[in-house]
């Protein structure tokens, strides 16, 4: 995980938890719940019922990875995760103001306490663990192969052996691809995802790896390329263990975060959500999730 570009030119066709100061303004509306949202020109903006006075917590996202945090047609944040955080928020009774980092920027900006919370798609690792808070699991999706190509017919990893994949540079698909836990003809990292599809597109290499949701999410609207995908993983690899990243001073902030998960699993604001944004309910999948156990 790590940056999308959801647009395709040519090629095809295409307070109580802590605050801090930043430069960056806040990129969304505050929380608000469902069924309070407000219809304006182009947009929809979410009203809060929590009072004027409710804590704040201030949000981290890369807003370049729909349909997890991205800018719409028109410019407006948006995505599951920022109205994953907002009914949280209204459930846990604080309001949620999110900033639109660089990917580069989202965990320096925790540690320096410029940001309470990291919320971009983060997969569990044990580096995270050990440094700061982590949520139960919220977005039970692997990682999986994107391909074109109909002669390639991937069914296995041993169908990768003489496959270019590309990846997006500096996440764990590079890592796995990198590793010796599979082979392959090689290993092309890139900046986005619009890049490394690009480069399938014109031949350079043969798949994509990335997150299930955004690859298929992002392709949705291009079906006329028959897009295929192999998904390589199961929900319970540590990259489908998405989780939401605390501030490692901030324990109440966690307890809160994990309840309001929990309350919107049982009434089911997740359900909606989720079919929403991934065009499927993932609360038996999320529910089924358990946290990789720590290395440290």
């Amino acid at each position: 995980m790590k940056k999308l570009f959801r647009v395709f030119p040519i090629v095809l066709s295409v307070g109580l938890f802590g605050c801090g100061n930043s430069n960056n303004a806040p990129t969304t509306q505050e929380a608000a719940s469902e069924g309070n949202t407000k219809v304006t020109e182009n947009k929809e903006e979410f009203v809060s019922n929590l009072p004027d006075d409710a804590p704040v917590v201030k949000v981290a996202s890369d807003t370049d990875f729909a349909p997890y945090d991205f800018k719409d047609e028109y410019g407006n944040v948006t995505g599951f995760d920022i109205e994953l955080m907002q009914q949280i928020g209204e459930d846990q009774g604080f309001k949620v103001v999110n900033y639109g980092d660089r990917w580069e920027e989202v965990f320096v900006n925790l540690d320096n306490k410029e940001r309470d919370m990291v919320v971009a798609a983060v997969p569990y690792s044990p580096e995270h663990d050990s440094k700061y808070l982590l949520s139960e699991p919220y977005a039970p999706l692997p990682s999986t192969l994107l391909y074109l190509d109909d002669s390639k017919n991937i069914t296995s990893l041993d169908d990768l052996k003489n496959l270019k994949i590309g990846v997006l540079d500096e996440t764990v698909q590079y890592e796995y691809f990198s590793s010796d836990k599979v082979q392959v003809e090689s290993v092309e990292p890139y900046i986005t995802i619009f890049a490394a599809i690009q480069a399938m597109a014109q031949g350079e290499v043969d798949a994509v790896a990335e997150d299930a949701g955004a690859l298929r999410y992002m392709m949705k609207d291009f079906a006329d390329l028959s897009p295929k995908y192999f998904d390589y993983e199961d929900i319970h690899a540590d990259s489908a263990y998405k989780v939401l990243v605390v501030d490692k001073d901030q324990p109440e902030l966690l307890e809160k975060v994990n309840a309001g998960l929990e309350s919107l699993k049982e009434n089911g604001t997740y359900a909606t959500l989720t079919t929403k944004w991934f065009g499927e309910d993932l609360t038996q999948a999320v529910s089924e999730q358990r946290k990789p156990k720590s290395t440290f």
